[in-house]
Order: structure tokens, then sequence, then C-alpha cells
């Protein structure tokens, strides 16, 4: 393999398996799932690290059943050098109920041959809990590659804003105010519609390498707009390797 694009690989392996496709936090696989009709199209790069920046792409979807959810994907290295291969990913949750945790089980960077396999990678297999305290969510699991049992944790918290807007029951308008005031969901005012929408959410989270390493990461998510949503965040070594930055970019397709 050529040597510039061997540790490029590696890191994107390591990226893409953990958190770039199947639905997670920075570098760690989280027990969410997409929603059902809902088309994920995804494409991040990883600067610094004294090498050039790179660029893969990659897409996910969700289906909800009765007790369970499902997430599928696929994601692909493109550039620089030589692109692919692609892999696959799936992901299956069990919620446990409001206020409980959620299970689950899934895999990632799964290629279709042996050829494949030996420029991906080891199949990146993991088991998690997710679980919402309120003020934040809390994640831990355990990643299985060849014969490594790699733990994983994280933390997760969402910034949120009730805002106004104007409503009609058909012969006026009215202005719908702020929680407190006497309108919104639950005031008995049927006109009401107190908006509440996400304004970014703030993630961290470890996971251990091999060779008893850890890879530490903080990042950010903000929706931009309701079919656009960029994520960024900083990847440091415990061992003191040089940090570097992964940007990604959603755009999400509702049907």
């Amino acid at each position: 393999m050529n040597s510039t694009l061997r540790p490029i690989l590696a890191f994107t392996a390591l990226v893409a398996t953990c958190s770039a496709t199947p639905s997670g936090l920075n570098n760690i696989p989280t027990a969410d799932t997409t929603p059902q009709k809902t088309f994920v199209l995804q494409g991040f790069t990883t600067l610094g690290e004294d090498r050039d920046a790179d660029f893969n792409f990659g897409f996910k979807t969700g289906l909800d059943a009765k007790y369970v959810k499902f997430e599928l994907g696929a994601a692909s290295h493109i550039y620089p050098d030589r692109g692919g291969p692609v892999t696959v990913h799936g992901k299956v949750a069990i919620p446990f109920g409001k206020g409980l945790p959620t299970f689950a089980v899934g895999a990632a960077n799964v290629a279709f041959s042996e050829r494949q396999r030996e420029r991906a990678g080891d199949v990146f297999g993991y088991v998690v809990l997710s679980q919402d305290f309120g003020w934040f969510r809390a994640h831990a699991g355990c990643a299985y590659q060849d014969t490594d049992a790699l733990p994983f944790f994280g933390l997760d918290k969402t910034f949120r804003v009730s805002i106004t807007r104007a409503v009609s029951d058909g012969k006026t308008i009215h202005t719908v105010g702020q929680a407190g005031t006497g309108h919104g969901a639950g005031s008995g005012d049927p006109n009401a519609a107190l908006e509440t929408r996400d304004l970014f959410t703030i993630r961290a989270d470890a996971i251990e390498l091999r060779r008893h390493d850890w890879l530490f990461s903080a990042g950010v998510l903000v929706p931009v707009c309701k079919w656009f949503v960029m994520e960024a965040w900083g990847n440091f070594h415990g061992y003191g390797d040089e940090p570097s930055l992964t940007l990604k970019a959603n755009f999400v397709v509702n049907f």
C-alpha cells in the first residue's frame, strides 16, 4: 500500500467506523438511530496530523418497528489517492421505555470482499447504552476490532430555545407568547403554537485505541436549517500525537 495512503486510510477507518456514518457523538457510536423516512447524506474530512485533508462520503437512513429501531448506511473514502472501498454499517436499537436507557448493537466498516477488507481494515462491532438524564445524555459501550475490546464513553448536551410565531384560528391572527405568558402548549389556548428549536449540541467522548492509547474529542453540532446540519470536533491522542480537526456536513432529506 502507498505509504501516503496508509495513515490516511487508518485514521479514516477510525473516524468512519466510530461515528462519521453511524449515528453517534464525535468518535463513538450511540444507541441513536436515524428516524424513519429520513435520508442523510454526509461528507466529512479530517485536517491536521501533518497531512493533507481527505474527503469521505456516506449516507444513512432508519426504520422504526414497534419495539425496535434500525439504521443502515454506507461510506467510502473519496480523496486523495485511490478511492474506496465502500463499506456498510448497520445498527439495531431497543428502547427500554420512558426514562430508561436505549440499548444498541451494531457493526461498521463491513467490506464486500477479501480485497476490500484488506484496504478497509477490521470490522468495527459494538454494543452501547444511551441514557437521557434530562440536563445531559450519557453513552457508554464497548467496541470490538479483531480480538481487541475497546471501551468508550461520552456525554452530550443540546441547548434549545422557545420561540413565538403567529397562528390563526381562521378568523384572527394571534402572536403566541413565551412560556409562562398564558400561551403555548398546555395553556388552554387552542391557537397556541409555541415552538422549541435546537440551537446547538456540545459533545465530548473518548475511545480506547489499540496499544492502550486513547482518543479524546470535543466538538459541536449546529443545525443550520431543517435540511443541513454541520459538525466539527477536535481529536486529541492520549500519547501526545498531534491533534486533528474533523468537519462533517449532513444533508437531511425527509420523505
